[in-house]
Formats: structure tokens, sequence, C-alpha cells
């Protein structure tokens, strides 16, 4: 059966009652959150010079397919992400290393 997370609080449908009840989080599931690595499906890019926005939008899109041809991984082109295989996982995270690596090497800040 399935939860359902919202404004902090865990819901579980209760097909008797045909609404969803609130229950308490599903046992082990702090411990497994806290062991996750946070994942970071984008990258937010600052100008360091005097980047004009199209100047950005060329790097990023420049950046984009160099770190596609560094790791062969392309999110844009990724199935949609469902319980992500560790592989994919690894892939994107790569891809983003390789990304950012680029844009810096380009006078941009990366967070």
């Amino acid at each position: 059966m399935p939860y359902y997370y919202a404004d902090d609080v865990y819901y579980e449908w209760n097909g008797t009652a045909g609404a969803y009840q609130e229950v308490q989080p599903p046992a082990g599931l702090a411990e497994q959150i806290d062991t996750q690595a946070p994942v970071v499906s984008e990258l937010f890019v600052f100008p360091n010079g005097d980047q004009t926005n199209e100047q950005l939008e060329r790097d990023r899109e420049a950046c984009h397919r160099w770190a596609v041809e560094q790791v062969g991984f392309d999110p844009k082109a990724a199935a949609p992400r469902t319980k992500a295989s560790d592989r994919s996982a690894a892939e994107r995270a790569n891809y983003l290393r390789a990304d950012e690596a680029c844009l810096e090497a380009r006078d941009y800040s990366v967070e």
C-alpha cells in the first residue's frame, strides 16, 4: 500500500472509509532518508564576468553537449525517473559534474 506525504503528514488510502487517513510514517523511513545523498536535478549558474543572457544560453548548450559526450548520458533524453536505478543516478551525477566543470571553465559560478 503506498503512502502519501503532504505538509509533514503521512496518509494512506482507507478503502472502507473511502478517504485518506493520517498514519505514522513507514518503519525505517527516517533512517533510509538520512543515508541517501541529496538529489541535484539542475545547476544554478551565475556569470562572473559580463556575459549576456544570450552568451549564457550558448555556453549552457555547449557545456551540455560537452558533458553528454564526456559521460555518455543525456538527461534531456533520459527516461522519466521512477525509483531510478543506482546506475541512472550515478550517470546523472557524473553528467552534472561534467556540466559544472565546463561552465566554471567559462567563468561562471555554479551551485
